[in-house]
């Protein structure tokens, strides 16, 4: 184990943390159930990338650097002794954890409907006052529509909870059918970065229509439907400053910080299938009771088997049709990255040509690296396996930037201007993204 520095051990001391390695490890059971609240972030050096995978079941690495070796991830007292105990060699990042452990503080003039300290990124409220001001605004291109409820929403007492809602983008008078483009984002509550792009992009094509030639192409003939808040109610919690990630289903590790289930490991496509996701309860990847169990995650599924026809065969291995339409983007932070299809086998899809063809394209405009979701760490029960895997559609993860609380200037000058490109030449090809992409292409529209 690398020797840790004085002043970052008196720090971890004065945390009440200590580094145990000779200790014998808790059963799994008892170190989820039995951990402290406070959250460290650490570096961890790992020497074999099944370590990686490993980390899966219970956690999920905030960033993961296989070229130098190290994973940094977000962990309590006894999470931190475990990963010494597997044969990490760990490392406090003392600042990180600084940040995390003080609550988020409006800047001097900062208005109610951004979140305290980050000016630049709107509140559950205040996304939802603007979507809402879209539609009504402009109701020829802009629908706002309630699509389900949130899990407070559904529990009787407690905070009033939210509408799932998606703001739909289309020239109404143009009659369909039409190729859709579905997007959701934040179903992980503290990524700050991934509704706001989102809702940037609502506001570029609405404001962009009868302006850019594009934009006015894509809205008369294509659907683009934007859930922008996937995760309402623990959005509302990460907006403090907590390092929130699930969503807030007091039923599993009630009355803690640590409550709720991970959205992105409860859809039911080969749910729980292959280690790429807990079961249990106060786990940050914690899957969930049952397939699709919440009620954030049956919103989803619904609306997009209400929007994609099912184009894709049961079997594992059958490919959706060459001119299958549809187009799927969970947005995400960070890591900067474009995933495709499966996170939990190293097996390719039957369309993986394809998808990796487009995958490098959006890579080629915002810069990320393209690879099949796997490459990461293995995941199951995640929103583009099952958008893939139960209807067949084209489906994709934007892993945004570089911090869950990303600072306002790197957002607006290398995220948003990125990522827009990325999404620009998405709203292009969800009538045949399996083809499309593979060109030829126009590139200059006048």
């Amino acid at each position: 184990m690398k020797k840790t520095p004085l002043l970052l051990l008196i720090f971890m001391l004065g945390l009440g943390v200590t580094l145990m390695a000779t200790a014998q490890p808790a059963p799994a059971g008892d170190l989820r159930q039995a951990t402290d609240s406070r959250l460290l972030v650490v570096r961890a050096y790992f020497s074999d990338p099944q370590m990686v995978a490993d980390l899966s079941t219970w956690t999920e690495p905030w960033e993961v650097n296989y070229e130098r070796g190290y994973v940094v991830l977000g962990v309590t007292r006894s999470e931190y002794e475990h990963l010494v105990i597997t044969g990490f060699d760990v490392e406090l990042d003392a600042e990180l954890t600084a940040q995390f452990s003080r609550p988020n503080v409006p800047l001097p003039g900062q208005g109610e409907d951004t979140i305290p300290g980050y000016p630049c990124y709107r509140t559950v409220e205040g996304t939802f006052n603007t979507a809402a001001t879209l539609a009504a605004t402009y109701p020829n291109l802009a629908t706002w529509m309630d699509v389900g409820d949130s899990w407070e929403k559904v529990t009787p007492g407690g905070n009033a909870g939210y509408d799932m809602m998606v703001l739909k983008l289309t020239n109404n008078a143009i009659p369909g059918p039409k190729p859709v483009m579905f997007i959701t984002s934040a179903i992980h509550a503290r990524e700050y970065t991934t509704a706001e792009l989102m809702t940037r992009f609502a506001e570029y094509l609405v404001y962009n229509y009868n302006v850019d030639p594009d934009v006015t192409w894509v809205l008369d003939n294509h659907e683009v439907h934007l859930m922008l808040h996937t995760n309402p109610d623990g959005r509302k919690y990460a907006e403090t400053g907590l390092s929130w990630r699930k969503n807030t289903n007091n039923n599993y590790c009630a009355n803690t910080n640590s409550r709720g289930a991970d959205l992105n490991r409860n859809f039911e496509f080969l749910w729980g299938c292959c280690g790429g996701s807990s079961g249990s309860e106060c786990s940050e990847t914690y899957r969930g009771a049952s397939p699709a169990s919440e009620p954030e995650v049956q919103s989803v599924q619904n609306y997009a088997r209400s929007i994609f026809p099912d184009q894709r065969d049961d079997p594992i291995n059958d490919p959706a049709p060459p001119d299958a339409t549809g187009l799927y983007i969970d947005v995400h932070s960070y890591s900067e990255l474009v995933l495709w299809p499966w996170g939990f086998t190293q097996t390719p899809t039957g369309n993986a040509t394809a998808l990796q063809t487009l995958g490098r394209k959006f890579a080629y405009f915002n810069d990320y690296f393209p690879e099949q979701a796997i490459g990461l760490y293995p995941t199951d029960g995640t929103t583009d396996d099952f958008i893939y895997g139960d209807l067949g559609v084209a489906a994709y993860t934007f892993e945004l930037g570089t911090s869950f609380f990303q600072s306002c200037s790197t957002f607006e000058n290398q995220i948003l201007p990125d990522n827009m490109e990325a999404l620009k030449y998405a709203m292009k090809v969800p009538r045949t993204p399996y083809l499309t992409p593979a060109g030829p292409e126009a590139l200059n529209v006048a």
